[in-house]
């Protein structure tokens, strides 16, 4: 299996035919329609645009919570397919767009040391389907404490949200070739009453099949500094 890692996201321009729209990894199938991955991992908003994260001293320990996503605005994709449709000349409303098949497993919160290094602060589950929510609460030390507002300040390198994925299965198409020979025999038998012939044909045959299957999945890891999540600074 493959993993791959970029830093901010797992998948880069021009790998496995992406190219970078609007800030969003887009491909074309064979048949015309697009896919679309998210960039990368950030914070999900409520309806009132604002993100779900808080951060609560409370005594000498400080209490974090916050809902990760990794997901395109609807208003980012409108302009997605806007420009993509714009390229094949088409309307917007003929262009297809659709999310990139993917098993999303472990959400992980890592709490870096500034100049590169980061360890698990927290791990959960998402939620599965597009945006792939996954919610995180946890009490942190003051030293955590004091990375985290580093990284809610804006420095880089302090926190960041990850997520790992797998890339659904390729589809696997078979073919097969068969093949027919016979084989005719001839023999000579004699009894009684003389000489008689008897005449046999054997038929024998090759059965091949090939697969053009897609190999194994390849697993990802797609990352998004703290920095980059729109916070206001403390």
């Amino acid at each position: 299996m493959n993993a791959d890692k970029d830093g901010r996201a797992g998948v880069a321009a021009g790998d496995d035919g992406y190219e970078e729209v609007q800030g969003v990894l887009v491909a074309r199938d064979a048949d015309g329609a697009w896919r679309y991955r998210p960039r990368a991992p950030g914070l999900a908003r409520g309806g009132d645009g604002r993100a779900q994260f808080s951060l609560i001293a409370a005594g000498p320990v400080t209490m974090l919570a916050l809902t990760a996503s990794w997901g395109v605005p609807a208003a980012t994709l409108d302009a997605v397919r806007a420009d993509l449709a714009a390229r094949a000349q088409l309307p917007p409303a003929q262009l297809s767009l659709s999310p990139e098949p993917v098993q999303v497993g472990t959400v992980r919160l890592m709490l870096g040391d500034g100049a590169g290094g980061f360890e698990e602060l927290a791990k959960t589950q998402s939620s599965g389907a597009p945006p792939y929510h996954a919610a995180l609460n946890l009490m942190l030390s003051a030293e955590q404490a004091a990375k985290v507002r580093k990284a809610l300040g804006g420095e880089r390198g302090w926190l960041e949200l990850r997520y790992e994925t797998l890339d659904a299965p390729a589809v696997r198409r078979a073919s097969s070739a068969q093949t027919e020979q016979s084989l005719s025999v001839e023999a000579a038998l004699r009894d009684a009453q003389g000489e008689a012939g008897l005449r046999a044909q054997l038929r024998y045959g090759e059965k091949i099949e090939t697969d053009s299957g897609g190999g194994e999945p390849r697993a990802r890891s797609y990352s998004g500094d703290a920095a980059d999540w729109g916070l206001p600074k403390p």
